[in-house]
Formats: structure tokens, sequence, C-alpha cells
């Protein structure tokens, strides 16, 4: 079995959705690509990714509904971390994406560098526990210090 990491990319726009998955896997992950929210759904019948990056604008089932139905059917695991990208952020959108589960909303234009180390920041503290509060606090914390870090340089 390998220890590699799967990260579902699912987003309606093929350009973006080839250039995460072309950078996830440059950095030693695999990725399985999917242009929708039910895709996402199926998928996840039959397969848990490590990480899910989804967009919150799509024909049919949008990217907030699709992240609820996700955690509902995660529940078992928490660890299974979901990063909203958007280029469509609202406060009401940032709420509603928190509320029903995301671990972290990215605004489009997005840095490929700071999704790397965002999704990074996430296996870290994945590993350090099962409780889903510490886990988003630790995950939180581990990004604004990224985040500090790179500006003081």
């Amino acid at each position: 079995m390998s220890d590699r990491k799967l990260i579902m990319v699912v987003d309606d726009e093929k350009f973006i959705r080839d250039v995460l998955c072309t950078s996830l896997e440059n950095q030693g992950y695999d990725t399985v690509s999917l242009e929708d929210g039910l895709s996402a759904i199926s998928f996840v019948k039959e397969q848990k990714p490590d990480m899910v990056l989804l967009d919150i604008k799509m024909p049919g089932l949008d990217g907030i509904e699709t992240c609820r139905r996700l955690k509902q059917m995660l529940r078992s695991d928490p660890r299974t971390g979901i990063i909203i990208i958007t280029g469509h952020v609202s406060s009401e959108h940032v709420k509603k994406s928190f509320y029903y589960g995301a671990i972290d909303v990215i605004r489009k234009p997005f840095d490929l560098d700071d999704v790397n180390k965002r999704i990074n920041t996430w296996f870290k503290v994945k590993r350090m526990t099962d409780d889903e509060l510490i886990q988003r606090i630790a995950y939180a914390d581990g990004v604004i210090d990224s985040n500090k870090r790179v500006r003081d340089l």
C-alpha cells in the first residue's frame, strides 16, 4: 500500500484542475480530477481522499453543498481536510464553508506555493490528533505562523 496522499481536486474549470493536479503530483501527491460536486460525492463512496480542494461555483451541486455532504459522508474520519478554492469569495461563502466543515478558503487566483504550504500544514496537523476542533485550531495556527514567517523574510 502506498504512503502517498490522495488529493481530490473538484472544479468545473479544466485548466484549474490541470494546474493544481500537475503541481500536486510534482510534490509527490496522487490526485484525482473531478468537474462537479456529484462526481466528488460518487468518488468518496468508493475511495476516501486525504484532502479535497473544492471550488464553490460549479454547475449543479455547488461547492458549499458538496462540502456539507462530503463532511457527512466522512464523519467517521474527520481527518480529510477540505479547502475551498474560489474566485467567488463573500463573507457569507466563507462562513458557510467553515460551518459545513471546510478547514480553509483560498481566493483565486491562488499562489501554488501557498496552496502547497496549506496542504502540508494540514497533513502535519492531522498526524497529531483525531479531535476535529484541535485539528482546526492547530491548522489555523500553522497557517498563520507560516504566513508570518514568509512576511518576515
